[in-house]
């Protein structure tokens, strides 16, 4: 009789000790340690929105995930109609060239997330942006927000991501950042007076993806 009431209280005690486990990875809080870029050949297509500085009426932009050469370094490459942004490899962005390859904007260090990426994280980083062609260089500090982790539901699909609050030089941004393919699901992007641009707005929603595995 005894050894069944033990083994009874071991099998709770297993269960309990299950349950727990269960209980306490189900509420886990997603993380993200580092960047994972698109595959080369990734392509997508945005929706954007725009007012003011930015434009107006609505456009769709493809994108597609390239490689190029800079000062000697093989960087990624993240290309539309309207620019190039050059990527580090852990996702930073260092220089935004023309569509024809022209050299525009340069930031040192390069724009980038601090991972690991979690809820209520917040960092400022500082930084120098430099006009290439007017050899101008302008300093400026960035402040990010991880505001949550959720579903966000775009013509694409619907997607979990990181709701990433950005302000600096006058605009204050929110992105949706997908980590599972290392791009955006939807932006929302103001200007305020304080920008050298002008007030004015731009939304962004993902409209289709083939992202290569």
């Amino acid at each position: 009789m005894k050894s069944l009431l033990t083994f009874k209280l071991h099998l709770a005690t297993a269960g309990l000790a299950a349950a727990l486990v269960a209980g306490g990875c189900s509420m886990m809080a997603p993380k993200a340690e580092r960047y994972v870029a698109p595959p080369l050949g990734s392509t997508w297509t945005q929706a954007q929105r725009n007012t003011g500085s930015y434009g107006s009426g609505t456009v769709q932009v493809p994108f597609k995930r390239g490689e190029r050469m800079w000062e000697g370094k093989l960087m990624g490459a993240i290309e539309s109609p309207q620019q190039v942004i050059l990527a580090a490899s852990d996702g930073g962005w260092a220089v935004i060239l023309s569509p024809d390859g022209k050299p525009l904007i340069s930031y040192d260090p390069p724009l980038n997330y601090n991972y690991p990426l979690v809820v209520g994280k917040t960092w400022t980083s500082s930084h120098r942006m430099t006009v290439i062609a007017k050899n101008q260089v302008f300093p400026f500090d960035a402040t990010y927000k991880i505001e949550a982790y959720e579903d966000v539901t775009v013509p694409a699909g619907t997607f979990k991501a990181f709701k990433i609050s950005f302000s600096s030089m006058g605009s204050q941004d929110l992105y949706w950042f997908v980590p599972e393919f290392g791009i955006f699901a939807k932006q929302s992007l103001r200007r305020t007076d304080k920008s050298g641009y002008g007030p004015g707005t731009r939304e962004v929603e993902l409209v289709s993806q083939a992202i290569k595995k």
